[in-house]
């Protein structure tokens, strides 16, 4: 009886407690993901199963992407001088020199003023409890 009932052949048990007690609950693509983000925040080396990781369309793109970035890096033109901007040969008299723009502070807009206060929670349960 108890391997019928497993297999379910009798039809008896519930098809959500079959679905729950089957080992597939966990997508392995999901277990995958996790692995890799605990492994990333304890910093421990780990390299993710590729056929499972396959499924994942974003990771294949990023497996792309970092293949052919080798080779896309002979064909990148060589990164500008750290020397601070480029020299200025126009009529401004910067000279080449850094111009540091204006520190620009954006405030978050406020909620608007109430014309009297919120009630309190001992008010609402006064009219509540009559």
């Amino acid at each position: 009886y108890v391997s019928m009932c497993e297999q379910n052949k009798l039809s008896l048990v519930d098809v959500d407690l079959l679905r729950c007690l089957s080992c597939d609950l966990i997508p392995k693509l999901l277990i995958e993901k996790y692995l890799v983000e605990i492994c990333r925040s304890q910093n421990v080396p780990f390299e993710p199963d590729p056929t499972i990781m396959a499924q994942d369309e974003f990771w294949t793109i990023g497996q792309r992407y970092i293949q052919n970035a080798s080779v896309n890096d002979e064909k990148r033109p060589p990164p500008p001088p750290s020397s601070g901007g480029a020299p200025s040969t126009g009529g401004h008299g910067s000279g080449g020199s850094y111009v540091s723009s204006p520190n620009v502070h954006f405030t978050q807009p406020s909620a608007p003023e109430f014309e009297k206060p919120p009630p309190t929670y001992s008010a609402l349960s006064v009219m509540f409890s009559l």
